[in-house]
């Protein structure tokens, strides 16, 4: 069983939080199972809401909000080290909260320029802005190595537009108990994902050999707003959870969702 912390701890962590005056022993020992009472509600709270939005889910999640990974932030913070050895859990804590409260003011104020361009996307320009009004700039920022590329997912906009989100398997999931009325398994979640986008790369391939072919074309959009806005999805869900209920399955397999045609 996890030991929980010490008096003098909760002392010293008061002071970081800007409590000034002097904390009594018996309130410091008070203290600890008060804290610990709240832990476990916290605990169950965020339980409640990890399993509400993925049911199939093994390990906590913060289900209010995507936070930047720790184990990422942690490689990264090692990588710099320079006068030390590692990197405590309590470091990657503080490091990702003022790493979003840096995005935060960042990206706000490249909203602020967007919004005095009257345009609902943040752009190149509107970053460059932001970050002179910070005192930095793009190349300053890059200049101590190559940028990583990230490739863009061609029809990430279309799935969720003007979130700029993907179609992601908790999407997914949620698609499946809406429109399937079911929970999908994971060889049925992962096998979905790897169709959807082997179908837009097909439509994709489609369009660039077929620009000189109107009619074609036509019909290859008419595919593509079909699989963009998800209405290819919710008919395989669909016709899936219809399967699997006949079948009695708790769950939709990939054995439900094969051979059914998405453009029918």
């Amino acid at each position: 069983m996890a030991k929980p912390w010490a008096p003098s701890h909760i002392a010293e962590v008061a002071k970081g939080l800007g409590i000034d005056l002097r904390i009594s022993g018996d309130v410091k020992t008070a203290l600890i199972p008060i804290l610990e009472t709240e832990l476990r509600r916290i605990t169950k709270e965020m339980e409640d809401q990890t399993l509400e939005a993925d049911p199939d889910r093994k390990t906590l999640d913060d289900p209010s909000r995507t936070r930047l990974g720790f184990n990422r932030t942690k490689g990264m913070m090692s990588d710099n080290l320079r006068r030390v050895d590692s990197v405590a859990a309590a470091a990657t804590v503080s490091a990702n909260e003022r790493l979003e409260a840096y995005l935060l003011h960042l990206l706000r104020m490249a909203s602020h320029v967007a919004a005095r361009e009257r345009v609902g996307t943040i752009k190149d320009r509107h970053l460059e802005k932001a970050l002179e009004q910070l005192g930095h700039s793009a190349t300053e920022i890059s200049s101590d190595e190559s940028p990583t590329i990230v490739e863009e997912d061609p029809i990430a906009e279309a799935i969720q537009p003007g979130t700029g989100g993907v179609l992601s398997p908790t999407i997914l999931r949620d698609m499946s108990r809406r429109f399937g009325g079911l929970p999908l398994d994971n060889d049925a979640l992962e096998e979905l994902l790897l169709v959807y986008y082997d179908h837009a790369a097909e439509i994709q391939l489609d369009l660039q050999e077929n620009l000189n072919a109107p009619g074609r074309v036509i019909d290859t959009l008419d595919r593509f707003q079909t699989l963009a806005m998800l209405g290819w999805m919710r008919r395989m869900l669909r016709h899936a959870g219809e399967r699997a209920r006949e079948q009695n399955a708790r769950k939709i397999s990939w054995e439900h969702i094969d051979h059914i045609d998405p453009w029918d």
